[in-house]
């Protein structure tokens, strides 16, 4: 699976605020907190900058490896109250970024209660990898289970490295909110379901806590984002009878038509034309009002208002423009099987595909007939699969286990309290996570001490991301709610 295009797919959030370059080559640095900002109550020094800590992580918590491997680690406390709570950030399947430290819902939540904000960043990832290279045998640490273990180990035995780095103290009885966007909400509910004696309390922005190997619902919000989903349906159609006809010569002339003649596989082809339709919808802000900017799904439906050109025609022009504006590599970002054997340390796009292909599975597939498909019939579930085996050794075969894994991790029934769910309805992974499917623009309910907040017209972690200039479509009025009820848990005993 070509690595880019597996990734652009899913969860990516780093590059939606992410400006600092990662450079995991650095040479590994120790401070004792002495670049510092202002004192605390009790004389402590308190930290608010970019200076990365690493803290001696176990590389198996339940196995028989008891060596450790540097974990990354960035810290604010400079709005830490004696006593206030810990917000801790797993950075998920992105490198840490402290770009969060001074931006963005997890930084206004510890602002806004006299909070500490801690970001860990995920085993595999950015700077904090436990191996020294990515063969199917040196990713067998990464593990839902391991990632989940670092962050109680880290709570239960981390008040140490928080006194000797950022130079404060923090009580035995503070209260640890583990807050996530994507994939790090689910890790955010999923620690305070299974370890609710260390964390006390959870927000989850856009968290698809219900895996599965056959996501179509993906396409069915994508569809209904984008007003010109009826051309795209009929572009897709076109191009599958084209590929069911097995014209070689025909099929060739359309793939140099989109600016993807490189790729030789035909299945390929008809998956790359996802890319820039579902990219748009699952990261789109409308722009603001007065504004110059384009709106992302106005610019691209504009393509298919050339009533004198074929949709297929204009899906064409489109993907070939998006291909050489971003200079994509075709080959590299979508062939399957494109860097299977590079086992190169520092491949965070090679560590998603090992969580997907060994857990999480999310593969987005086409809906069954006679629903409407964006994307060609011929993106299963099983194309997306086959290139596990080539890039991790054939012992990952077949699909994942989702059956038992939503039976163990409770899928969209948590058993939870103390947890702020929010969802945005214009983001796919809406239908894999805690929401409420409302035309009501802004909606929070309280359900058995948890918050459920849905935002009608916001998309993938938007609230969790987003300045704190944006006012407009509902993401302050989400905010207002989510610190709304993190103080209403914290108020709790």
């Amino acid at each position: 699976m070509a690595i880019r295009h597996l990734k652009e797919r899913h969860l990516r959030t780093e590059s939606l605020m992410n400006n600092f370059n990662v450079d995991p080559e650095d040479e590994i640095r120790y401070s004792s907190g002495n670049q510092t900002e202002g004192a605390g109550a009790a004389g402590n020094q308190r930290i608010s900058t970019s200076t990365a800590f690493y803290f001696d992580q176990k590389v198996d918590h339940a196995g028989t490896n008891s060596s450790t491997f540097k974990q990354r680690f960035y810290i604010n406390s400079k709005e830490y109250v004696p006593g206030g709570p810990i917000y801790l950030l797993n950075s998920g399947e992105t490198p840490a970024s402290p770009s969060y430290l001074f931006a963005g819902e997890p930084y206004m939540l510890a602002q806004a209660t006299g909070g500490m904000l801690v970001i860990m960043e995920h085993r595999y990832y950015g700077a904090s990898y436990p191996v020294n290279d990515m063969t199917g045998q040196s990713m067998r640490f990464l593990t839902l289970e391991n990632a989940l273990e670092d962050v109680a180990y880290f709570i239960r035995s981390g008040s140490d490295f928080i006194r000797n780095n950022a130079g404060v103290s923090i009580p035995p009885d503070s209260k640890w909110v583990v807050v996530g966007g994507s994939y790090s909400a689910n890790l955010a509910v999923w620690m305070r379901m299974l370890y609710p004696d260390i964390v006390f309390a959870a927000y989850a922005s856009s968290a698809p806590l219900l895996v599965s190997t056959d996501f179509y619902q993906y396409d069915q919000v994508v569809g209904r984002a984008l007003p010109c989903a009826p051309k795209i349906a009929e572009a897709i159609e076109v191009l599958d009878a084209i590929i069911d006809y097995g014209n070689r010569a025909l099929i060739d002339s359309w793939k140099r038509a989109f600016g993807l003649e490189g790729l030789k596989s035909d299945s390929d082809f008809a998956g790359a034309l996802t890319d820039q339709m579902s990219s748009t919808v699952q990261y789109y802000v409308p722009p603001q009002q007065d504004s110059k900017d384009a709106d992302a799904i106005g610019t691209l439906c504009g393509w298919f208002g050339r009533s004198y050109n074929h949709p297929l025609q204009n899906m064409a022009d489109m993907t070939a423009a998006y291909i050489r504006n971003n200079g994509i590599d075709p080959v590299a970002a979508y062939s399957s099987g494109s860097g299977a054997t590079d086992y190169g340390i520092y491949q965070d796009g090679r560590s998603w595909f090992y969580q997907v292909c060994t857990q999480f599975g999310y593969w987005q597939t086409a809906p069954p007939a006679p629903l409407r498909r964006l994307r060609s019939k011929y993106v299963t579930a099983k194309w997306q699969s086959a290139p596990c085996s080539q890039f991790f050794g054939s012992d990952i075969v077949g699909m994942p286990d989702v059956d038992s894994f939503n039976n163990k991790y409770r899928g969209l029934l948590p058993n939870v309290t103390r947890v702020v769910f929010v969802n945005g309805l214009l983001d796919p992974w809406s239908r894999l996570s805690v929401s409420v499917d409302t035309d009501v623009s802004e909606q929070v309910i309280n359900e058995g001490n948890n918050v459920v907040i849905t935002m009608h017209r916001a998309s993938h972690v938007a609230d969790f991301y987003l300045s704190s200039s944006r006012t407009d479509f509902g993401v302050d009025v989400a905010r207002k709610s989510i610190l709304s009820a993190m103080k209403d848990f914290l108020a709790q005993r």
